[in-house]
């Protein structure tokens, strides 16, 4: 059976790059929205609601364009970025 997409962007398989950040707490869900405007660049989950912390998942094709994307929501968003790993996904 064929895989119906609703996007341009390529499928999301092989390596990550799991960048972390912090932001307020009531910004982790306008994040998340503003985020999926941007759909196949990174996908975003909390990490913890509690302190914040969101986590990112960025395939490797479009790392320079997630940080174009963060350095102007970090206008709007007061967020920290706190680590970047490789990950096998």
């Amino acid at each position: 059976m064929a895989v119906k997409r609703f996007s341009k962007y390529p499928g999301f398989s092989g390596d990550a790059i799991r960048f972390e950040a912090q932001v307020e707490t009531e910004a982790i869900a306008p994040l998340c929205r503003l985020m999926d405007i941007y759909e196949g660049v990174a996908f975003v989950r909390t990490k913890n609601p509690r302190q914040a912390i969101v986590e990112f998942w960025v395939s490797p094709f479009y790392v320079e364009d997630f940080h174009g994307i963060i350095s102007a929501l970090k206008r709007e968003i007061p967020m920290m970025m706190l680590e970047e790993r490789k990950e096998a996904v």
